[in-house]
């Protein structure tokens, strides 16, 4: 593996770790709590921070609008949200370490593999962010090194 490949693995890898440790923190009553009206729910973010990595992989290399809207209307039940993204983390790590061919997206955006697998990491990091923001906003207590 390259020196960039092994840093992009730390990287994201540490970024799904704290994303678990947060998810961890998840009280009953709050998952479908919205602390910012219009915005998604906390357990919308949780998904959809479960599922992000495999899911860019799969618009990089060609999936369609209808094939991503059946991929992401597969229920994520609560108890599996953590496993969930650990599953999307392992199709990453393959894709990362064997490579794959991109496609044009459904919408018209093409990218190197490189791109893709920095962009994915880019939309974790992003959607942590604003999962860790949630949780502030609803009073969560947290000691947690979000960077190593």
């Amino acid at each position: 593996m390259d020196e960039w490949q092994t840093a992009l693995r730390r990287h994201v890898g540490v970024g799904v770790r704290t994303t678990k440790e947060l998810i961890r923190l998840i009280q009953a009553d709050d998952w479908q709590k919205r602390p910012i009206p219009g915005k998604r729910s906390v357990y919308e973010v949780a998904v959809h921070l479960a599922v992000l990595l495999e899911a860019d992989l799969r618009i990089a290399t060609g999936a369609s609008a209808s094939e991503m809207a059946d991929f992401y209307a597969i229920p994520v039940p609560i108890d599996q949200i953590v496993d969930r993204l650990d599953e999307s983390f392992q199709y990453y790590e393959q894709r990362l370490m064997t490579g794959f061919l991109t496609r044009p997206t459904y919408w018209g955006v093409a990218d190197g593999s490189t791109g893709w697998l920095l962009e994915a990491a880019v939309h974790l990091y992003h959607h942590r962010s604003q999962l860790f923001d949630y949780l502030n906003l609803l009073g969560y207590e947290m000691d947690l090194a979000l960077f190593e």
